[in-house]
């Protein structure tokens, strides 16, 4: 599923206290890119009303610009007019299970889970230095898929995972149409809202992207 995000929020503090400057990547720098392309590959099984969903997802995006203050990041100082660039990316690995909780002619509804593996990281670097702080883990999520039939080829749907605690929270969610173009073959196009971020003392990141998505479904 091919998707082009556009990132408005991306902050970050490492580690998250005095020893920690808070970057406003959005604000304090210049984008790369106005957009990004964003790939997104989803495979879906299901017996009756059990779906099993794997989902594979990458987002990046960059900075450029000068160091308005000095900026302390991974306990590496940038002095106040170094050029900076800055890096993130952030890709996730899921594995989901639903259960069609309702299924009538022109509606569906499904409940579950997903467990998500993230792989993310966002450096900062200037002439002569890198810091780069890296994070591998686990989060599990909630799940939902609502569908809508207009048409007997039109569906109008709306899907995700998300969840939220104290240390953090996560959202990925889908809201478009759905047209059937064979009885194997199926076109989506809609909006897409990634958000989400963590609040621990080894690290502070919030960010949030915004996605036009479209993709080709085909079933077996």
């Amino acid at each position: 599923m091919p998707q082009v995000a556009f990132g408005t929020r991306n902050t970050v503090q490492r580690p998250n206290n005095e020893e920690g400057t808070r970057i406003f990547l959005n604000d304090d720098y210049n984008r790369k890119h106005n957009a990004s392309f964003s790939p997104r590959i989803e495979l879906k099984y299901n017996y009756k009303r059990h779906y099993v969903i794997l989902t594979a997802a990458w987002v990046s995006d960059s900075f450029e610009g000068v160091a308005k203050e000095d900026v302390l990041y991974d306990r590496q100082l940038f002095a106040t007019g170094s050029p900076i660039e800055a890096d993130y990316s952030f890709n996730t690995y899921r594995l989901g299970y639903r259960y069609r909780i309702l299924e009538r002619p022109r509606f569906n509804f499904e409940l579950g889970a997903t467990l998500l593996l993230r792989d993310a990281y966002i450096s900062l670097e200037d002439r002569d230095k890198k810091a780069k702080f890296s994070n591998v883990g686990v989060a599990p999520l909630l799940s939902y898929y609502i569908e809508w039939k207009a048409t007997e080829r039109l569906s109008l749907l709306s899907y995700g995972d998300a969840f939220a605690v104290k240390a953090g929270r996560a959202e990925d969610v889908f809201a478009g149409a759905k047209y059937q173009i064979t009885p194997m073959i199926s076109a989506t196009a809609g909006y897409r809202l990634l958000e989400g971020g963590s609040d621990s003392d080894r690290v502070y990141t919030m960010s949030a992207f915004h996605f036009l998505s479209m993709g080709i479904g085909v079933e077996f």
